[in-house]
C-alpha cells in the first residue's frame, strides 16, 4: 500500500493544495492519508474530492480580519483563529462547507494526530474522529502553542499541534501498513530548522512544561527526520515532495503573489507523485 503523508507548514500549504488539485483532476487515489498540523486540513479535502477548496483558505480567506492577526488573539486568544477557520467557514452553513458524507463514504482512510498538552505524547486519529459540523478534532491538530494561548478540548483531553511529538510520522504509516510512502513539505529539502529561544519558551508555556520541552528541542526533531527521510528516499521506500523555493512565503506570510506561484509550483509537482505510483505499479 502507498501512503500519503502531509506534514503542514502554515501558510506554505498553499504547495501541496496544488498537489492535491492536481491529484483529484488526473483522478489519482491514494487510500492512506496522515496529515499532521494544518497538512490534515489539506488532506480531509482531499479525501472528501474538493478541487480548489483548500487554495481559497490560503488565497482568499486567510486575507481576511476574522482569520488571523492580533485582533483575533485578543478576541480569541488565537493568533490564527481556528474557530473562524475550522466552524464557521467550514460547517454546512458556512461558506465554504466540508464534505462530511463524502469524507465518511469514501475509500481513502483520512488520520491525524495531535499532542496531548501534558504528556506530550502523540494521540493518533481516524475520520471516524470528526462529525457532521464538529470539526474540533481539526483545531486540536493545529493549535500551535505560543500561538494559542490554550490547548484545545477534544474528547477529554487538551491538545496541541501534532507536529510537536510526531512531526514527520513515517513510522506510523508504515505500522499502519503502508509499504511506500509519499511524503509533503512545504520548505526546501536542504533547509533545517533553528531552535526557539528557550526563554520565550518557558515564559509562554509554565502550564506544560513537557510541551515546552518538546519546543526547545523540536528544530533538532525536525532536522533528524528530514535526514531519516533523505535514507528511506535512496532506499526507494519513501518519495519526498518538496517546494524547490518558497517565493517568500513562510508560516504567516500572506503574500498573494507569491502564494499563487508556489501553489502552481505544488500542481506540477504533482506528476512527481504519478509518475512514483506508476512505477511501483509497474513493479509489484
Amino acid at each position: 500500500m502507498i501512503g500519503i503523508i502531509d506534514i503542514g507548514g502554515g501558510l506554505r500549504g498553499i504547495y501541496t493544495s496544488g498537489i492535491y488539485d492536481y491529484l483529484i483532476d488526473n483522478g489519482i487515489n491514494i487510500e492512506y492519508c496522515l496529515g499532521v498540523s494544518s497538512g490534515s486540513a489539506n488532506l480531509v479535502t482531499y479525501v472528501a474530492g474538493q478541487r480548489g477548496r483548500t487554495k481559497r483558505f490560503y488565497s482568499e480567506y486567510s486575507f481576511e480580519k476574522d482569520y488571523f492577526g492580533v485582533g483575533c488573539y485578543l478576541k480569541k486568544g488565537m493568533l490564527i483563529n481556528l474557530d473562524y477557520i475550522y466552524s464557521e467557514i467550514t460547517n454546512s452553513t458556512g461558506k465554504d462547507p466540508l464534505d462530511y458524507e463524502a469524507i465518511k463514504n469514501s475509500s481513502k482512510s483520512f488520520n491525524t494526530l495531535s499532542t496531548e498538552a501534558h504528556t506530550c505524547t502523540p494521540h493518533y486519529f481516524t475520520k471516524a474522529d470528526l462529525a457532521q459540523d464538529d470539526y474540533t478534532l481539526l483545531k486540536a491538530c493545529c493549535a500551535m502553542p505560543v500561538a494559542c494561548s490554550k490547548p484545545i478540548k477534544f474528547n477529554g483531553g487538551k491538545y496541541y499541534d501534532g507536529g510537536l511529538s510526531d512531526p514527520i510520522p513515517y513510522k506510523k504509516a508504515f505500522a499502519d501498513g503502508c509499504d511506500k510512502l509519499i511524503v509533503c513539505i512545504t520548505l526546501p529539502i536542504e533547509y533545517r530548522k533553528t531552535p526557539m529561544p528557550a526563554w520565550l519558551a518557558k515564559i509562554l508555556l509554565f502550564r506544560y512544561p513537557k510541551v515546552r520541552d518538546s519546543i526547545i528541542t523540536m528544530h533538532n526533531t525536525y532536522n533528524n527526520g528530514i535526514e531519516e527521510l533523505i535514507e528511506l528516499e535512496k532506499q526507494g521506500k519513501v518519495l519526498i515532495v518538496y517546494p524547490r523555493e518558497c517565493f517568500g512565503v513562510n508560516t504567516v506570510t500572506r503574500d498573494k503573489e507569491g502564494m499563487e506561484k508556489l501553489y502552481q509550483l505544488g500542481y506540477e509537482d504533482g506528476k512527481k507523485i504519478e509518475e512514483f505510483i506508476e512505477k511501483n505499479k509497474a513493479e509489484a
